[in-house]
Protein backbone atom coordinates (compact mmCIF):
# COMPACT_ATOMS: atom_id res chain seq x y z
CA UNK A 1 0.00 0.00 0.00
CA UNK A 2 0.92 3.71 -0.65
CA UNK A 3 0.57 6.16 1.45
CA UNK A 4 -1.68 8.20 -1.17
CA UNK A 5 -4.44 5.53 -0.45
CA UNK A 6 -6.95 6.26 1.64
CA UNK A 7 -9.68 3.91 2.81
CA UNK A 8 -12.81 3.54 0.97
CA UNK A 9 -15.57 6.14 1.52
CA UNK A 10 -19.14 6.52 1.63
CA UNK A 11 -19.81 8.85 -1.30
CA UNK A 12 -23.16 7.93 -1.77
CA UNK A 13 -24.56 11.61 -2.97
CA UNK A 14 -26.57 13.46 -0.25
CA UNK A 15 -28.71 14.83 -2.61
CA UNK A 16 -31.26 17.29 -2.28
CA UNK A 17 -34.73 15.65 -0.56
CA UNK A 18 -37.80 15.19 -3.17
CA UNK A 19 -40.79 13.65 -3.88
CA UNK A 20 -40.39 9.92 -5.33
CA UNK A 21 -42.09 10.96 -8.66
CA UNK A 22 -39.43 13.74 -9.14
CA UNK A 23 -37.14 11.17 -8.50
CA UNK A 24 -38.11 8.55 -10.70
CA UNK A 25 -38.25 11.24 -13.29
CA UNK A 26 -35.36 12.19 -13.14
CA UNK A 27 -33.82 8.68 -12.85
CA UNK A 28 -35.38 7.70 -16.17
CA UNK A 29 -34.14 11.18 -17.79
CA UNK A 30 -30.26 10.94 -17.23
CA UNK A 31 -30.35 7.33 -18.05
CA UNK A 32 -32.61 8.27 -21.24
CA UNK A 33 -35.99 5.93 -20.33
CA UNK A 34 -38.24 8.92 -19.97
CA UNK A 35 -39.89 8.53 -23.32
CA UNK A 36 -43.39 7.23 -22.12
CA UNK A 37 -43.34 10.19 -19.25
CA UNK A 38 -42.53 12.72 -21.97
CA UNK A 39 -44.96 11.03 -24.62
CA UNK A 40 -44.83 14.72 -26.00
CA UNK A 41 -41.43 14.51 -27.16
CA UNK A 42 -42.34 13.33 -30.61
CA UNK A 43 -39.25 10.14 -30.96
CA UNK A 44 -40.41 6.79 -32.02
CA UNK A 45 -39.24 4.01 -29.83
CA UNK A 46 -36.74 3.16 -31.99
CA UNK A 47 -35.06 6.58 -31.81
CA UNK A 48 -35.57 6.96 -27.62
CA UNK A 49 -33.47 3.14 -27.59
CA UNK A 50 -30.88 4.62 -29.83
CA UNK A 51 -30.69 7.67 -27.70
CA UNK A 52 -30.43 5.70 -24.41
CA UNK A 53 -28.37 3.60 -25.99
CA UNK A 54 -25.50 6.19 -26.76
CA UNK A 55 -26.01 7.61 -23.59
CA UNK A 56 -25.01 4.18 -21.59
CA UNK A 57 -22.03 3.88 -24.24
CA UNK A 58 -21.38 7.51 -22.77
CA UNK A 59 -21.46 6.64 -19.28
CA UNK A 60 -19.42 3.49 -19.41
CA UNK A 61 -16.55 5.17 -21.76
CA UNK A 62 -16.15 7.64 -18.94
CA UNK A 63 -16.06 4.56 -16.19
CA UNK A 64 -13.04 3.39 -17.79
CA UNK A 65 -11.33 6.73 -18.40
CA UNK A 66 -12.02 7.87 -15.32
CA UNK A 67 -10.04 4.65 -13.64
CA UNK A 68 -7.50 4.73 -15.93
CA UNK A 69 -6.65 8.02 -15.37
CA UNK A 70 -6.67 7.44 -11.43
CA UNK A 71 -4.42 4.76 -12.31
CA UNK A 72 -1.98 6.85 -14.03
CA UNK A 73 -2.00 9.52 -11.20
CA UNK A 74 -1.41 7.24 -8.68
CA UNK A 75 1.78 5.58 -10.44
CA UNK A 76 5.07 6.71 -9.38
CA UNK A 77 7.38 5.12 -12.71
CA UNK A 78 7.15 2.04 -10.94
CA UNK A 79 8.74 -1.11 -13.14
CA UNK A 80 5.70 -2.53 -15.15
CA UNK A 81 5.11 -5.47 -16.97
CA UNK A 82 2.24 -6.46 -19.74
CA UNK A 83 -0.70 -7.60 -18.31
CA UNK A 84 -2.49 -10.80 -19.62
CA UNK A 85 -4.61 -9.39 -22.65
CA UNK A 86 -7.50 -11.95 -21.17
CA UNK A 87 -7.10 -10.49 -18.03
CA UNK A 88 -7.45 -6.88 -19.27
CA UNK A 89 -10.13 -7.28 -21.85
CA UNK A 90 -11.99 -8.68 -19.28
CA UNK A 91 -11.08 -5.90 -16.75
CA UNK A 92 -12.11 -3.48 -18.95
CA UNK A 93 -15.62 -4.90 -19.79
CA UNK A 94 -16.57 -4.93 -15.92
CA UNK A 95 -14.70 -1.67 -14.81
CA UNK A 96 -17.12 0.10 -17.41
CA UNK A 97 -19.99 -0.76 -15.17
CA UNK A 98 -18.19 0.93 -12.18
CA UNK A 99 -20.19 4.59 -11.17
CA UNK A 100 -19.23 5.28 -8.26
CA UNK A 101 -16.00 7.36 -7.71
CA UNK A 102 -15.20 5.57 -3.91
CA UNK A 103 -15.10 2.11 -6.03
CA UNK A 104 -13.40 3.51 -9.21
CA UNK A 105 -10.02 4.16 -7.05
CA UNK A 106 -10.48 0.43 -5.46
CA UNK A 107 -10.20 -0.51 -9.48
CA UNK A 108 -7.98 1.78 -10.16
CA UNK A 109 -5.72 -0.11 -7.38
CA UNK A 110 -6.23 -2.90 -9.02
CA UNK A 111 -4.84 -2.14 -12.76
CA UNK A 112 -1.84 -0.57 -10.89
CA UNK A 113 -0.54 -3.82 -8.93
CA UNK A 114 -1.55 -5.08 -11.85
CA UNK A 115 0.64 -3.87 -14.13
CA UNK A 116 3.02 -3.71 -11.77
CA UNK A 117 2.49 -7.29 -10.31
CA UNK A 118 0.98 -8.84 -13.07
CA UNK A 119 -1.42 -12.34 -11.86
CA UNK A 120 -1.77 -10.51 -8.45
CA UNK A 121 -5.89 -10.39 -8.82
CA UNK A 122 -7.87 -13.09 -10.27
CA UNK A 123 -10.67 -12.90 -12.59
CA UNK A 124 -12.41 -14.45 -9.89
CA UNK A 125 -12.19 -11.91 -7.83
CA UNK A 126 -13.39 -9.54 -10.18
CA UNK A 127 -16.21 -11.12 -10.80
CA UNK A 128 -17.04 -10.79 -7.25
CA UNK A 129 -16.07 -7.56 -6.25
CA UNK A 130 -18.46 -6.04 -9.43
CA UNK A 131 -21.13 -7.61 -7.69
CA UNK A 132 -20.62 -5.84 -4.36
CA UNK A 133 -22.22 -2.68 -3.65
CA UNK A 134 -20.03 0.64 -1.80
CA UNK A 135 -22.13 -0.67 1.24
CA UNK A 136 -20.87 -4.20 0.92
CA UNK A 137 -17.26 -3.04 -0.04
CA UNK A 138 -17.14 -0.44 3.51
CA UNK A 139 -18.79 -3.62 5.62
CA UNK A 140 -15.62 -5.78 4.54
CA UNK A 141 -13.28 -2.77 5.13
CA UNK A 142 -14.65 -2.91 8.72
CA UNK A 143 -14.34 -6.80 8.83
CA UNK A 144 -10.61 -6.32 8.09
CA UNK A 145 -10.04 -3.60 10.55
CA UNK A 146 -11.10 -6.45 13.24
CA UNK A 147 -8.75 -9.52 11.64
CA UNK A 148 -5.54 -10.64 12.30
CA UNK A 149 -2.57 -12.62 11.65
CA UNK A 150 -1.74 -15.85 13.63
CA UNK A 151 1.31 -17.76 13.69
CA UNK A 152 3.51 -18.04 10.65
CA UNK A 153 0.17 -18.46 8.58
CA UNK A 154 -0.78 -14.93 6.91
CA UNK A 155 -3.83 -15.74 5.94
CA UNK A 156 -6.22 -12.97 8.04
CA UNK A 157 -8.65 -14.43 10.26
CA UNK A 158 -11.40 -13.32 13.31
CA UNK A 159 -11.01 -14.55 16.10
CA UNK A 160 -14.17 -15.68 17.91
CA UNK A 161 -12.95 -17.29 20.87
CA UNK A 162 -10.05 -18.54 23.18
CA UNK A 163 -10.71 -22.10 24.40
CA UNK A 164 -8.75 -22.64 27.88
CA UNK A 165 -8.90 -26.55 29.51
CA UNK A 166 -9.68 -25.46 33.06
CA UNK A 167 -8.62 -29.34 34.70
CA UNK A 168 -8.88 -32.67 33.01
CA UNK A 169 -11.93 -34.40 34.28
CA UNK A 170 -12.45 -38.69 32.75
CA UNK A 171 -12.54 -38.76 28.69
CA UNK A 172 -12.10 -35.10 28.57
CA UNK A 173 -11.48 -31.69 29.80
CA UNK A 174 -13.77 -28.69 31.71
CA UNK A 175 -13.34 -26.04 29.23
CA UNK A 176 -13.68 -22.38 29.66
CA UNK A 177 -14.81 -20.38 26.74
CA UNK A 178 -13.27 -16.53 26.47
CA UNK A 179 -15.66 -15.22 23.88
CA UNK A 180 -14.13 -12.48 21.54
CA UNK A 181 -17.42 -9.50 21.16
CA UNK A 182 -16.17 -8.30 17.62
CA UNK A 183 -20.29 -7.91 16.85
CA UNK A 184 -19.68 -4.94 19.80
CA UNK A 185 -17.39 -3.08 17.55
CA UNK A 186 -20.03 -2.38 14.37
CA UNK A 187 -19.88 -5.70 13.39
CA UNK A 188 -22.90 -7.77 13.78
CA UNK A 189 -22.96 -11.10 12.89
CA UNK A 190 -25.36 -10.83 10.18
CA UNK A 191 -22.48 -8.96 8.48
CA UNK A 192 -20.59 -11.89 8.35
CA UNK A 193 -23.06 -13.96 7.04
CA UNK A 194 -23.51 -11.04 4.12
CA UNK A 195 -19.74 -11.34 3.70
CA UNK A 196 -19.99 -15.33 3.81
CA UNK A 197 -22.74 -15.31 0.99
CA UNK A 198 -20.35 -13.22 -0.99
CA UNK A 199 -17.47 -15.74 -0.97
CA UNK A 200 -15.11 -13.23 1.11
CA UNK A 201 -15.44 -15.27 4.64
CA UNK A 202 -15.65 -18.73 4.35
CA UNK A 203 -18.46 -20.26 6.53
CA UNK A 204 -17.10 -23.03 8.83
CA UNK A 205 -15.78 -21.83 12.40
CA UNK A 206 -12.35 -23.06 12.72
CA UNK A 207 -10.57 -24.63 15.68
CA UNK A 208 -6.56 -24.07 15.99
CA UNK A 209 -3.93 -26.94 17.19
CA UNK A 210 -3.88 -26.86 21.00
CA UNK A 211 -0.70 -24.18 21.70
CA UNK A 212 2.14 -25.78 23.77
CA UNK A 213 2.58 -23.22 27.12
CA UNK A 214 5.89 -23.37 26.29
CA UNK A 215 5.77 -22.04 22.60
CA UNK A 216 5.76 -18.15 21.83
CA UNK A 217 3.11 -17.19 19.43
CA UNK A 218 2.85 -14.62 16.94
CA UNK A 219 0.60 -12.28 16.68
CA UNK A 220 0.03 -9.68 14.25
CA UNK A 221 -2.49 -6.98 14.83
CA UNK A 222 -2.50 -4.38 11.92
CA UNK A 223 1.14 -2.60 12.33
CA UNK A 224 2.48 -4.15 15.72
CA UNK A 225 3.37 -7.70 15.87
CA UNK A 226 2.96 -9.12 19.63
CA UNK A 227 4.71 -12.54 21.16
CA UNK A 228 2.27 -14.44 23.41
CA UNK A 229 3.47 -16.23 25.97
CA UNK A 230 1.25 -19.26 27.34
CA UNK A 231 0.24 -19.42 30.55
CA UNK A 232 -1.85 -22.68 30.58
CA UNK A 233 -1.33 -25.86 28.52
CA UNK A 234 -3.41 -26.94 25.27
CA UNK A 235 -5.07 -23.12 24.51
CA UNK A 236 -6.86 -22.88 21.20
CA UNK A 237 -8.38 -20.21 19.26
CA UNK A 238 -11.92 -20.45 17.31
CA UNK A 239 -11.74 -18.17 14.12
CA UNK A 240 -13.83 -17.29 11.39
CA UNK A 241 -10.92 -17.27 8.07
CA UNK A 242 -10.60 -14.82 5.16
CA UNK A 243 -11.51 -16.44 1.82
CA UNK A 244 -8.58 -16.67 -0.58
CA UNK A 245 -10.58 -14.17 -2.81
CA UNK A 246 -11.12 -12.20 0.70
CA UNK A 247 -7.37 -12.00 1.05
CA UNK A 248 -6.89 -10.72 -2.32
CA UNK A 249 -9.12 -8.37 -2.05
CA UNK A 250 -8.19 -7.40 1.50
CA UNK A 251 -4.73 -7.16 0.11
CA UNK A 252 -6.28 -3.71 -2.16
CA UNK A 253 -8.18 -2.13 0.85
CA UNK A 254 -7.03 0.42 3.02
CA UNK A 255 -8.34 0.64 6.29
CA UNK A 256 -8.66 2.50 9.55
CA UNK A 257 -6.72 0.71 12.62
CA UNK A 258 -9.54 0.25 15.02
CA UNK A 259 -7.92 1.22 18.20
CA UNK A 260 -10.62 0.41 20.00
CA UNK A 261 -11.35 -3.50 19.08
CA UNK A 262 -7.42 -4.31 18.92
CA UNK A 263 -7.31 -2.74 22.24
CA UNK A 264 -10.50 -4.77 23.53
CA UNK A 265 -8.48 -7.58 22.13
CA UNK A 266 -5.16 -7.24 23.76
CA UNK A 267 -7.15 -6.96 27.45
CA UNK A 268 -8.34 -10.78 26.69
CA UNK A 269 -5.06 -11.95 25.69
CA UNK A 270 -3.48 -10.25 28.99
CA UNK A 271 -5.88 -12.69 30.80
CA UNK A 272 -4.15 -16.06 29.15
CA UNK A 273 -0.50 -14.77 28.12
CA UNK A 274 2.31 -12.34 28.71
CA UNK A 275 2.47 -10.25 25.96
CA UNK A 276 5.53 -8.58 24.45
CA UNK A 277 5.74 -5.84 21.40
CA UNK A 278 8.16 -6.32 18.70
Amino acid sequence: MTSTQQPLKNTSAKRPLTDSKARTQSLAKHFGYDGLIHSNNGLSLTERHFNSQQLQHQYEQYNIEKIFKLTYDECQNETAAEPDPDWLVRFIEMAKHVYNPSMQKLWSRILKKELIRPGTTSLKTLTILITMTQKEALLFQRVISVCCQVGKNKDKKIITGIKVPTRFIPFGAKIKHYSIAYDQYNIPYSSIVILMDLGLILKTEFESSTIDHTAQLQVHLRDTHYTLHCHNKNISFTYYRISQIGQELASLIEYKNNSEYKTYLLEIFAKLFTITTE
